[in-house]
């Protein structure tokens, strides 16, 4: 019998590392598609861009509020709720007609980005082994139990 001598990742790091790249993801995935969602929109690529720079504004302001705000509360409820927000925002955008639809959505998606992130951190930090804290790893090679 072979034993594996390297740790293996926790699920729920990786759901909480994923939850918080999908945020960083959202907020620039559009710079990409900016000529295509401004034809779509029927706006400038300058007005689409805003869809990123209101993103990045609200999360801005409202990460460490959220941060304060749902510090007592249920991480594993603020984490569903804000996720669910997230995911149904998104769909939103997608399928929206108009541009003030998205960009509505886009600050309602930070809003959620806002809460998901930093309460990933902290639950990740509250999780992670003792001593582990601030150096706990997602990729196996990496990780130093």
């Amino acid at each position: 019998m072979t034993t594996d001598s390297t740790p293996r990742t926790p699920l729920w790091l990786l759901a909480l590392f994923f939850a918080a790249f999908a945020v960083g993801t959202d907020d620039f995935v559009i710079a990409g598609l900016l000529p295509e969602i401004a034809d779509d929109l029927a706006v400038s690529e300058a007005a689409a861009g805003q869809l990123v720079t209101v993103f990045s504004l609200t999360f801005a302001v409202t990460a460490p509020i959220a941060a304060i705000v749902t510090a007592r509360w249920s991480r594993r409820a603020v984490m569903v709720s804000a996720t669910a927000v997230f995911i149904a925002g998104n769909l939103l955008a997608a399928v929206a007609p108009t541009y003030t639809a998205p960009l509505l959505l886009r600050v309602m998606l930070a809003c959620a980005g806002g809460v998901i992130t930093p309460t990933a951190v902290a639950t990740a930090a509250t999780l992670a082994p003792t001593g582990r804290q601030g150096r706990y790893r997602i990729l196996p090679q990496c990780a130093v139990l």
